[in-house]
């Protein structure tokens, strides 16, 4: 083939790239949707009339259930290193939670006391199965005696499903992601 056999390939070659370079400039130029939360969804189904109390009642359950989860397990004294086991244990029966997190020193010191103070909760978002998720905020402060004290943030994500065939406020925690 003679070089000048080449050249439309070539020019077809650049074409395709300046068009793919183009086409790239304009995506990149778009207005882009920020993965937005997705809306409540109703935890139950109801007539009309009794629809928005029951689900309220729903939505305070188990946000009181996820926020006392979180303070049980972030609070801590020197009474009780590893938080509130009982309370844990009772919200969370069937979660084993890794206690193998790696923490700054100042935080696993023998002296030192964890508080938490968690923002509003929004409200409970569907998830598959029929679980639910809060996504709870706030600050955690650790004290020791060593040191000042300082100031940690706490984001995390608590999935509940309902207990089958319990009483109403029968939410158990089955999934924490820290971070979220």
């Amino acid at each position: 083939m003679t070089r000048a056999g080449r050249r439309p390939w070539s020019r077809v070659v650049v074409a395709v790239c300046v068009g793919l370079i183009a086409f790239g400039a304009v995506v990149a130029l778009l207005p882009r949707h920020q993965d937005a939360a997705p809306p409540p969804v109703p935890l139950t189904r109801g007539t009309a009339g009794d629809g928005s109390a029951d689900q309220r009642s729903q939505e305070l359950a188990v946000q009181q259930v996820a926020e006392r989860y979180v303070i049980a397990c972030d609070t801590t004294d020197p009474a009780h290193p590893a938080g509130d086991l009982a309370t844990e244990t009772a919200l969370a029966p069937s979660l084993d939670v890794s206690r193998d997190v790696l923490v700054p020193a100042a935080w696993s010191t023998e002296d030192r006391r964890t508080t938490v103070m968690l923002d509003p909760l929004g409200p409970p978002v569907a998830e598959h199965g029929g679980a639910v998720a809060v996504i709870v905020t706030g600050i955690m402060t650790v004290t020791s005696d060593s040191g000042p004290p300082t100031a940690a943030p706490v984001a995390e994500k608590i999935t509940l499903h309902l207990s089958p065939g319990a009483a109403e406020s029968s939410w158990r925690v089955v999934g924490v992601e820290v971070g979220a």
